[in-house]
């Protein structure tokens, strides 16, 4: 009906109704103290008063919000500013409200009363569009519907309401559930907006709003795309006349497809066993139901889960199947809706419970229930195949090797949908399955979970006590097995598996080397296997698992720290001030170690110390007092490190006097020892008791050092130009002239440790001695040597006197500065010898002459480290008898060329071995320093120690050497 005025008209500020939403009709609005209602946008609207007298839009002006002192204008600007306006700008005055137009909703109802609003649609579905807009009294709303490639269509798909199911018709309210006639819409023609298909206020007449007070709600259409060809078509509804603007308009798009069949398709057609597949149902309505099923020769052991369709996306129910009701599962299944947004009804299949087969995937129509399939299992609507392989396992750590005893993590990799593993051991025949948290049971407990990032690990593990065959040193095989394969239907867990089982399983293998536990020093892991033939070398375990009190050898520098056994002496000493000891050292396949310490008298000081997860045991301080609150005795401690080998028992398995066999009854026993026994006894019980038992599998560590004051002397004082030279530093052998304007470097040796004390190196005399900077260190290695730089820039020419201090014991030594280019080169160039009076007075004589009397002449650029006379001579002898011995010495030491055997041994560390056979005469040493150890292979009765002179029974050697004094080679002056 073409510009007739039938529908009704709307109160709009007054009390008669004055304005009509749709084509034609009245359009005033009463301002009034209500202050109704006008929209953004609005244009040709008579505003009056109730007296019907005309009010000038200007007159109106903003009293709230962001309208507040703005007039408004008329037509109304799409941006005039929200809010309430009053006559003259006062509120209490009669006035209106602006707002913004808004279609707050549109939904698309297919057939099945299901919102399909941007999704996909059959081909023959009539739709109902619904649309709630806030704008209902201004504007009726207005359908247009577009192709895809942006033709008008509204008029050839709208339908009558005769079109419409049952369940559309459920979403009607208001006025058009009273009169769903109305939905019927013939189109109408608005003033200069050509055709409109319209729904609201304005499509009804005053009667039908009247009678039961019924109101317009929302607006309807419906809409038939059955005529049309598959694709995309936009809907959009918007105010039929001003009010069109953004955010009173909306639309949807709608896919209308010509699939009839409903299909099923899958992500892909091969999956990794544990990954989720996602599977689509198409070509059926928004909200129907179809029913998905796998049958039961497709799982993994026929072990039929639900839990193989993920609940997730469309899927609304699932569960399983017994279609011959004999008590046993013949197929899971799926309920999926299809999604009422996409068209589409999606799932996931978990394939963590398939076997690794072709599986088969049944969809079945629309209405097929679980009765019906029970009835007729293949009677599917679609069907598609899954390749289901096997996922991949890793068995990372540990890599190789293994020492019993050791805790170590057991990590690999798992493809995704392997959850659980289960680590199996194989020697010979099958494999037996590890009992990994070691509660002596096997469980699922023993399982080890894969975390999401596909990585499984145990941490901590004694894998020597989680399987009987890696307690035992050998070659043997370890694998990993996804734990669904050896989980029977009871939940229990497979304790052995054949090797065909195993390798039939989703598994892994590797081989492992298992070895027996050792001991040794921190810096020196060559024990433990990973660490391989780059380690440092380091004296071997004989038979019994005990290391002898050997010294390290290794072509290393003098300037860099020398290896040292467990014990951390500096140069081979403990003193007496600082009166702790560090012990460290590794241990791997222990958990802990006993640390004994004996002194000349037999009293032990004991301590046990743990084994960290890096196999690092560590005690700094360890006190030289026993458990009686007495100190050691100053002189040789025997220090031992012992542990329990595989079996963790000590020696045999019996303590004298305890009812354990551990570590701490060990060092109960030790403790219960008496008084008079020497130091020789002691160590010969506890060797008896430990790695001395027939059969016993302990381990220990020995290594003999000094106790003794604290001692820092003054071994060389050089300038820097010559300091690398030094042949054998740490000894008082060497203090060269230093000419002026020279770095001098002042070298030493202590047996303090670093940790604790602060040498401080001074000049206290001499022609300028206030004139030199001080110099302090607190950083030396294991041998003791210290080393500080003195600038003598500004320093007049004379002697000096220097002073080392390491607060509680000093050391003194002269020494010459000399002028630029004197020295012992510059001598030569004055003069071609020099004199030496006997005794310790040094002259220098003019040119060519010599003294009368006992006097020897040396060319002084002769002067070296190897004519420098060591201040001690140690001869050794044997009454007939071959002898093989070892002498260790703190400090330097040479053999004498023409007195020594070729056979005989100086290591860099002070450590002489040498022999002397048959018809031998002697070995003869020169040293500077004290001897600190001497041992032999037979009876030291039979061998003659003759030290500068004076023979020395081999018991007093190491005293008497002590108090013998070193000599410091007198400095070379030159003359003017």
């Amino acid at each position: 009906m073409s510009g007739a005025v039938l529908g009704a008209e709307v109160q709009r500020g007054g009390q008669d109704p004055t304005f009509s939403p749709g084509v034609g009709g009245p359009n005033t609005v009463v301002v009034s103290e209500e202050k109704p209602v006008v929209f953004q946008g609005e244009e040709d609207i008579n505003f009056v008063q109730d007296n019907g007298q005309a009010i000038d839009p200007s007159q109106l002006i903003g009293v709230s919000g962001d309208a507040e002192g703005i007039p408004l204008e008329e037509p109304i600007p799409r941006d005039q500013e929200l809010g309430q306006y009053a006559v003259n700008g006062q509120r209490d005055n009669i006035g209106l409200t602006v707002q913004r137009p808004r279609v707050t909703d549109l939904e698309l109802f297919n057939e099945r009363g299901v919102d399909v609003e941007g999704s996909t649609v059959q081909e023959d579905e009539t739709l109902l569009v619904k649309a709630d807009w806030n704008f209902q009294e201004a504007e009726d709303l207005s359908l247009e519907v577009t192709d895809e490639n942006g033709n008008e269509i509204t008029g050839d798909v709208l339908t009558n309401v005769e079109s419409l199911t049952q369940d559309q018709l459920q979403e009607l309210n208001g006025a058009y559930a009273e009169y769903p006639e109305m939905i019927d819409n013939p189109g109408q023609r608005g003033t200069g907006t050509g055709v409109e298909y319209l729904q609201g206020i304005g499509q009804f007449n005053q009667t039908q709003l009247s009678t039961g007070n019924t109101s317009v709600e929302s607006a309807y259409w419906a809409i038939d795309l059955s005529d049309q060809s598959a694709g995309d078509y936009t809907i959009t509804v918007e105010g039929w006349d001003n009010l069109d603007q953004e955010s009173a308009t909306q639309s949807t798009v709608v896919s209308v497809t010509g699939e009839t069949n409903v299909a099923l398709d899958l992500e892909g057609d091969e999956a990794t066993r544990g990954e989720n597949v996602r599977y689509t149902v198409r070509g059926s309505t928004a909200g129907a139901s179809h029913i998905v099923t796998i049958e039961d020769n497709d799982f993994r052991n026929n072990q039929v889960n639900e839990e193989v369709f993920r609940g997730v996306e469309d899927v609304v129910d699932r569960g399983t199947l017994d279609t011959n009701n004999n008590g046993q599962a013949d197929l899971a299944w799926a309920q999926v809706e299809v999604n009422e947004d996409t068209g589409l009804g999606v799932g996931q299949i978990d394939t963590s419970y398939l076997d690794d087969t072709n599986v088969d995937v049944n969809l079945y129509q629309e209405g097929v229930n679980l009765t019906d399939i029970a009835q007729d299992p293949g009677d599917t609507e679609d069907d598609r195949t899954l390749n289901v392989v096997q996922g991949g396992l890793t068995f990372d750590q540990p890599a190789g090797t293994y020492i019993a005893g050791q805790e170590v993590d057991v990590t690999g990799s798992a493809a995704p949908g392997v959850d659980e593993v289960a680590v199996y051991v194989r020697d010979q025949g099958d494999w037996e399955l590890a009992d990994i948290n070691t509660d002596g049971e096997f469980t699922q407990e023993d399982l080890i979970n894969v975390d999401s990032d596909g990585e499984w690990e145990e941490r901590d593990v004694l894998l020597s006590q989680a399987s009987d065959i890696l307690s035992i040193p050998g070659r043997y095989r370890i694998g990993v097995v996804e734990g669904d394969d050896v989980l029977g239907q009871n939940g229990t867990i497979q304790e052995q598996l054949s090797t065909s089982a195993f390798s039939s399983a989703t598994s892994e293998q590797t081989s492992i080397i298992v070895s027996e536990p050792t001991l040794g020093e921190s810096n020196n892991s060559s024990l433990a296997a990973s660490f391989g033939a780059s380690a440092p070398a380091m004296a071997m375990q004989d038979g019994n698992n005990t290391t002898d009190d050997q010294r390290i050898q290794q072509d290393t520098p003098v300037t860099n720290e020398n290896p040292t056994w467990v014990f951390r002496t500096y140069n081979g000493e403990i003193s007496v001030e600082d009166g702790t000891v560090e012990v460290t050292g590794v241990a791997p396949g222990l958990q802990e170690v006993l640390v004994v310490m004996v002194d000349s008298r037999g009293r032990v000081v004991t301590e046990t110390v743990s084994v960290d997860n890096n196999d690092i045991f560590e005690e700094d301080d360890i006190e030289f007092v026993n458990a009686d609150g007495r100190e050691l005795n100053e002189g040789e401690i025997t220090g031992m490190v012992i542990g329990l080998g595989r079996d963790t028992v000590v020696g045999d398995g019996v303590v004298p006097g305890q009812d354990q066999a551990d570590l701490a009854s060990l060092e109960n026993w030790i403790k219960s020892f008496g008084t008079g026994l020497t130091k020789d006894q002691v160590v010969a019980r506890i060797v008896d008791e430990t790695t001395g038992e027939a059969g016993s599998d302990d381990l220990m560590l020995r290594q003999n050092f000094r106790y003794a004051d604290a001692a820092t002397s003054i071994s060389a004082i050089l300038p820097q130009s010559e300091a690398n030279v030094t042949t054998q530093p740490g000894l008082q052998s060497r203090v060269e002239p230093i000419p002026a304007g020279q770095t001098m470097v002042v070298e030493g040796v202590t047996n303090r440790k670093p940790d604790d004390n602060t040498i401080t190196v001074e000049v206290i005399n001499g022609p300028s001695a206030d004139q030199f900077d001080s110099a302090a260190v607190d950083q030396w290695g294991r041998n003791g040597i210290w080393s500080v730089n003195i600038s003598t820039e500004g320093i007049e020419p004379g002697t000096y006197t220097l002073e080392v201090d390491d607060g509680d014991n000093t050391d003194i030594v002269q020494f010459q500065v000399v002028g630029e280019g004197e020295g012992q080169q510059g001598e030569q160039a004055e003069q071609n010898q020099t004199t030496t009076e006997a005794g310790n007075e040094t002259g220098a004589a003019e040119q060519n002459e010599t003294q009368v009397g006992e006097e020897t002449t040396a060319a002084a650029d002769d002067q070296s480290q190897e004519d420098v006379q060591a201040g001690n001579t140690l001869e050794v002898r044997s009454e007939g008898t071959p002898l093989n011995y070892t002498i260790d010495f703190a400090g330097n030491v040479q053999a004498v060329s023409d007195q020594a055997e070729a056979t005989d041994e100086v290591s860099d560390d002070g450590t002489v071995t040498g022999q002397i056979g048959n018809g031998d005469a002697s070995d003869v040493y020169q040293f500077v320093g004290r001897i600190t150890d001497v041992s032999a292979q037979g009876d030291l009765s039979n061998a003659t120690f003759i030290l500068n002179g004076n023979e020395v029974p081999p018991g007093e050697l190491v005293e008497s050497s002590g108090n013998s004094s070193s000599v410091v080679a007198p400095a070379i002056v030159g003359t003017a």
